[in-house]
Order: structure tokens, then sequence, then C-alpha cells
């Protein structure tokens, strides 16, 4: 039934662009050209070869109008009014370009433009450091992106596989048995940083526990992440930083249809099915992009013990995005996603859960969706929006050991958003020119998880209002930001403030030097942890929250400095220096505490509750040189220092010392890539990360007692390397292979049996695995 829809969707989708005509330059507002007032056509060539390219986005600058090149570059931009305009140009590949233009009634003026593949230093346009969109060079903050080629040169099929590559960033599972994956940024646990969908804050506690490996990378044109504390634009939990998913715009048709097959190691094995299509309706004024994955994965059992040390998985997602240009100053934007999928870990796939010695097993049933009304004057000057999204999650699962019946549950969460947000430049304020975004949002959560049979469970609701302004002036050689966020938490008592404050230096066009302040919170509240329950010793372990608990606070501040350098014609460098540093007062910690009194559930329970503080400290250093567009090299290195104000125990029994070392944060850890182009059809990607020695809880059951262990350090090696085939002028076949962790780099020392800790696990996510994939798309 899944592939019918999406079939069906796929081919009406062809059937609408076949029937307007996929919407190239010519249709732009349609009728005789001579009852137009004013009008622009031109064409679009590559500088280099002369070649035409088809479908490059033209727009007019600070407005809606816009159309795309057709298959021989050609466009018209019609029914304008007279007057000076700026012609904006974007090709994937190539270098943004801008051309002014003064148009006249009843004559058609022609613009000749030639676009120059893209640099790959490229001066990037970012949503999130600010709430609108800006230059990357002209952020307030540091933002590190990743792309559709990052994901595709490391082979990345999720989220939790693609984050990786980025200085003072992390990914690693934290359970054998379901495959519970966490971001830690600069050595922070996963609750500390902010997921967003297209910069609004949708991902819930409980959409958060498995949400890293739900999402497939070919929703997604770009993550954008910020290290440090965003609570001043994005609310709670923003303390490591955010994480902004964008999914994929409608800009140009085009469809790609693909399959992926890996062995991992050489025991398990994975496939992928992707599909994605685009849709542009006539005139430009409407479109609609669509994707759909299919996911199955083998459990892959290291040691041969019986149970999965990565689990079995079969997920399926389908989603759109569409819109609808009202005019050329307001546009809706309509989008909604859906997944499926089954996860199960442990043992006994065979059977039932409730007749195997140990199972985690959970069957999401996810249903998202959004709805936006943006208007942009024509000077681009004012900029308004409303917005709100849903996500509602059902959730069945099975938690529980020794061929337990008791331990089916059930979960469901509703999440809803709502906000509106303003943007005016203004030429002066106060002192000098100024541009202010200000907004409000309120969102509620309402989450109800439990195991009917113990009468256990979490029942939550959160509501929270905010309201936030910043300003930002710009002089010659410098930026100021100046901002802050008022929200008001319902378990929270009084409202909080989160201020924001940041400079930026320009002595040149290639060097930025910036200074960063903000202060982030968390509510005494669920996170995604607590959602998920690991066995231990034959035992489930669950979270509690202390009754007392407190909101934990946060201070960050952050110095960087950012220099591109052009070493000759067709070698260029960037160099990014990024030193940090956060206090964490009333920091939210975990210590098992004992068996849940008067219970029979066979339960241990770990208790959250306000340690004393810490202080997490470091220095990120990335390097990035490259030739022409035909060889890149990245290297990223981060050393950081993360520690309590007292030691505190993790454990109850009197033998095991407490430590005043943040637990699953090592003090060295870097990663590097290497891309390379030698002919234009092939391209052939190095990428690895390295992880120094950290120190991991592991509980008793399997060993005699708790022990705090210290982890040996892991390099972790990927080869990618793919063929482009050109079947037609416009039909393009990619084959590419490759290897994952080369080395086979991998925690050795897992727990066996029934009695395993199912949390002591450690370093990369997986062992050597071979792939081959397939993709067959439109150029």
């Amino acid at each position: 039934m899944r592939k019918i829809l999406f079939i069906i969707a796929l081919l009406t989708s062809f059937s609408t662009y076949a029937q307007q005509g996929g919407g190239h330059g010519k249709g732009q507002g349609g009728g005789n050209p001579k009852d137009d007032q004013a009008s622009i056509e031109g064409h679009v060539f590559d500088a280099r070869t002369k070649d035409p390219i088809a479908f490059a986005s033209i727009g007019i600058k600070g407005t809606s109008i816009g159309t795309v090149t057709d298959r021989e570059g050609d466009f018209i931009l019609r029914k304008l009014q007279p007057g000076t305009y700026t012609l904006v140009i974007t090709f994937v590949g190539y270098e943004r370009y801008e051309q002014e233009v003064r148009v006249v009634r009843n004559r058609p003026v022609h613009a000749h433009i030639e676009l120059k593949e893209t640099k790959v230093m490229m001066d990037e346009v970012v949503i999130s450091a600010s709430r609108i969109e800006t230059s990357k060079k002209e952020a307030p903050v540091i933002v590190n992106v990743m792309s559709e080629k990052t994901f595709q040169q490391t082979n990345a099929q999720d989220l939790s596989q693609a984050l990786p590559f980025q200085s003072g960033v992390r990914v690693e599972y934290s359970c054998q048995n379901c495959g519970f994956s966490q971001v830690r940024i600069n050595g922070m646990d996963g609750p500390y940083s902010q997921i967003l969908i297209d910069s609004k804050p949708i991902m819930s506690a409980l959409g958060g526990v498995y949400g890293l490996e739900q999402m497939p990378v070919n929703m997604v044109e770009r993550i954008e992440v910020i290290k440090g504390a965003g609570s001043a634009l994005y609310g709670s939990n923003a303390i490591a930083g955010t994480i902004n998913i964008i999914t994929k715009e409608p800009l140009t048709p085009s469809y790609s249809i693909g399959t992926d097959l890996q062995a991992v190691g050489m025991k398990a094995y994975a496939q992928n099915f992707n599909a994605n299509a685009v849709v542009i309706g006539k005139n430009n004024k409407s479109g609609a992009s669509f994707y759909q994955t299919f996911r199955k994965k083998s459990p892959y059992d290291h040691d041969d013990d019986g149970f999965s040390e990565i689990g079995k998985l079969d997920a399926f997602s389908f989603g759109t995005r569409s819109f609808y240009k009202l005019s050329n100053t307001q546009k809706l934007t309509l989008e909604y996603h859906t997944m499926q999928e089954t996860r199960r870990g442990g043992n006994a796939f065979e059977q039932p859960p409730h007749l195997s010695d140990i199972t985690e097993m959970t069957d999401h049933k996810i249903h998202s969706g959004g709805l936006n009304y943006d208007y942009i004057s024509l000077d681009g000057n004012n900029k308004y929006s409303v917005y709100s999204s849903a996500q509602y999650i059902d959730r069945e699962s099975y938690f529980g050991s020794n061929k337990d019946p008791k331990a089916y549950g059930r979960s469901n969460d509703m999440t809803f958003l709502l906000g509106t947000q303003g943007y005016n430049k203004i030429e002066k304020l106060i002192f000098l020119p100024a541009s202010i975004v200000y907004g409000i949002e309120y969102s509620t959560n309402s989450l109800e998880d439990s195991i009917v049979c113990y009468n256990t469970g979490t029942k939550q609701s959160t509501n929270v209002i905010g309201a936030f302004l910043q300003s930002e002036w710009t002089a010659k050689y410098f930026r100021f930001v100046v901002g802050g966020r008022l929200d008001k938490h319902n378990l929270i008592k009084a409202p909080i403030f989160s201020p924001r404050l940041n400079i930026m230096y320009t002595p040149s066009e290639d060097l930025q030097v910036r200074a960063s302040y903000g202060s982030g919170y968390r509510a005494p509240q669920a996170y995604d942890e607590d959602l998920h329950v690991t066995q231990v010793g034959g035992q489930s372990l669950r979270t509690k929250l202390d009754p007392n608990l407190r909101p934990e606070y946060s201070h960050s501040f952050s110095l960087s400095s950012d220099y591109y350098v052009q070493l000759s014609d067709n070698y260029q460098a960037n160099f990014l220096v990024e030193g940090f540093y956060t206090n964490l007062k009333d920091i939210f910690a975990l210590k098992v505490i004992d068996s849940d009194p008067g219970s029979d559930s066979n339960t241990l329970t770990q208790l959250r509750y306000n340690a004393s503080g810490a202080k997490i400290g470091g220095l990120s250093i990335t390097a990035k040189l490259s030739y022409q567009a035909k060889y890149t090299l990245t290297l990223g290195y981060t050393y950081q220092q993360s520690k309590y104000n007292d030691k505190e125990k993790w454990s109850e029994e009197p033998s095991v010392e407490a430590t005043r070392k943040m637990l699953r944060t090592p003090d060295n850890y870097a990663y590097a890539t290497l891309n390379l182009a030698p002919v234009k059809p092939m391209n052939i990607s190095l990428s690895g990360t390295y992880t120094g020695q950290m120190l991991v809880p592991h509980y008793a059951g399997y060993i005699p007692a708790d022990k705090l262990e210290t982890t040996p350090h892991f390099f972790d090696l990927n080869l990618v390397a793919s063929y482009d085939f050109k079947l037609k002028e416009d039909l393009m076949f990619q084959i590419a292979g490759g290897i994952k962790n080369i080395f086979n780099a991998y925690q050795r020392d897992f727990d066996q049996g029934i009695d395993r800790d199912a949390g002591y696990i450690y370093g990369p996510m997986l062992p050597r695995t071979i792939f081959i994939s397939l993709k067959l798309f439109s150029k």
C-alpha cells in the first residue's frame, strides 16, 4: 500500500509537470509580449564551456518574482513595472550572480549571463544565525553547513551518519539493542541541543529518541549547525547548540530514483530505496517537491552470542513540500511528512517479544506538517511571516527481558507550534543602519507514555509562550547584535529571559573575528533519553525525575577567527579557530538508585537530579584547502575539558568512586575529508573520524560490579567512489560503491547474554561495511 501511495504521487507529479510545460522561463507572465508593460529576456551560459545552463533560477532581488531557464538556457520575465531591477541567478555548482537591469515600457531588455563554477569555499546563504536569510560571511555567529554533496561523499543515509563531519560534533549509539543515538555538540549530551525542522522547534522529547535515524537525507536540502547557546532565538534546550534541518524546497524541475545495498560487518544486510521529484507550475507561481524512502536492515551480532549489537529496522517515509505565490510579494507554503518504522533489538527475532530473553522494540507512526504565510516587500526591506506546525506520534513498544509478558507499552505524543515573525531594515536606529527581527511563538506538547500492566509511565504537558527581539547594527568594519527572548514555561514559576550579544569585526573581506555571549535553559521535564528504556543485568533501567528538580541554566561564551585566502588562481584555503566556554548551573545528572521499591516489575531506577554545576571549555580548529573544484581537503580537530564542579556519583555501589569528569566525553576528537574529482563524471571521497579516550559507565550484570571504563581511541576511515554516465541530454545514471570503517575500528568488549548492560556501547557506529548504490536522475 505504501509503495502504491508513492507511485501515484510520483505519476501525478509528472503528469502535472507535462501539462504545465515544466514551468520553464518561457512561461513567466503569459500573454502576448506586446501587451507587457516591461520585460527582461536573456540566456544563461557556463562561463568556461559556453554551454547553456538549463533550469537555472532567475529572480528579482527583494521580490518573489522569478522563473527558471529552459533547456536552451533562455528565460523571459514579463509584466514588470518600468524601473531598475537587480537580477539574481543561481544554479547548483555555480557562483551566485547579480546583475542590475533597467527596463522601459514596451521595449524588452536583453541580459547575457555567464555563470562561473562554484569555488569550494563559496559564501553560502544561511538562516539559523538570526532567523532570517543572510550571507554566511556576514552572519554574527559561525554557521557550519552540510549540503547534499556532503551526504553523497560520505554515503550518509540518515542524519546520524551525516553530522559527525564537522568540528565539535560527535554522534554515537547509546544502546546495543535498539540503536538509540545521540548527537553531542561541544561534549554535551543530546538533550542540550535544539533540533529544528525548517527553523521550527517541532521535535518533541519522544520524537527525539530516534529522530536522527528516522530522517532520511533525501528529504534534506542542507543542515545548519550553530554551536553555543541559542535560547535567545529558539527557546528552551538550545544550550550546546542548534541543528537546523532545512528540507528540500521545490526550485527546479527534477527527479531521481536510487537504491543502496550494504553488507554490515559481512554478517547483516541493509537496503535503502529512495526517490525524489520536483514539479514547477506555470509562470513559476507554484511548485511541489516529493520524497520517499524505504529502509530495511537485518540485526547485526558482532560477537556471535545470539544478541544484536545493531538492531533490526523496517522503515517507510514519504513527504511533500509545496508553495503557491499569491502575488509577487506573498507566498503560501504547505508541507506534510509521514513515517512508519519498526525497530527491534535483542534476541529471538523470529519470536514475539515476550518469548525472547531480551527485546527492545518500538513501532512508530508519525505524522507532521506545517503551513506558512510569507510576505516580502518589493525592496526586500520588510518581511513578515505567520507559521504553524504540528506533529503526532503513536508508538507501541516493548522494553523487557526474561520473557516478561507485561513489558508492552504505548505512547502518544502531540506537539503544536504557532508563531509570527517580522523583519525590518532601518536606515538609522539610534546611531547606525540596522535591521531588527522580532516575533512571538506558542508551543504545546502533550505526552502520555505508559506500561499498563505495571501501572508505570510518564504523563507530561508543557506549554511555552515566548517573545523575541534582536537588533543588528552595521558599520564599515563592525556588526553588533543585541537581542533576547522572554519565555514563560508552565513547569517553571517565573518567566525566563535569555539574552544574546554578538560582535563581529571585519578588517577585510577575507577575515571575520567574532565574539559571542548567550544564555540558555532546560526545563525540569522528561527528555528523549528518559523515554528510552535500556536493559541492564536482565532488568529494565527506567528514569525517574527528582520531585525537587530545578531548571538548568547556562552561560556560553565564544571567540572565533575565520580567514579565507586565495593562494593563487587555482588554490584557495580557509582557516577557522573557535574557542568556547559554557558554565552550567544546576546541571541535570543521572545516578542509579535501586530497584523500584515495592514493585514486581524487575526494574532498576535511575534518578535525574540537579548536580552542583559544570564547566565545559575547549578549542576547535578547522582547515580547508582546495584546488579549483577538483580537490578539497578538510581537517577538523577539537580539544576540550568537561568537568562537574564537584565529584558526582553515577552508581550507588560503595566501591565505585565519584568523578568530576563528565562521562562519554573525550578530550580529543577530530575528522577529515578528502574529495577528489580527477575527471568530471568521477568522484572519490575519503572521510574519517577520530575519537579519543573517554570514561563510560559499565553497570553490573555481565560483570560482577559497576565499573567506570576507559575506552580505547578509534579512527574510522571511509571510502566512497562514484561515476556518472550520461544516458540522454537530461538523464544521468550513477553507480557508486565503497567501504565504511575500512580498518574495522569497532568495540571489542561488548557484554554478552541476557545479563548484559545494553548501554555499554561506544566508538564507531558501524563495523566494516561494504556498499554499492545505483541512481537514475535528471540533469
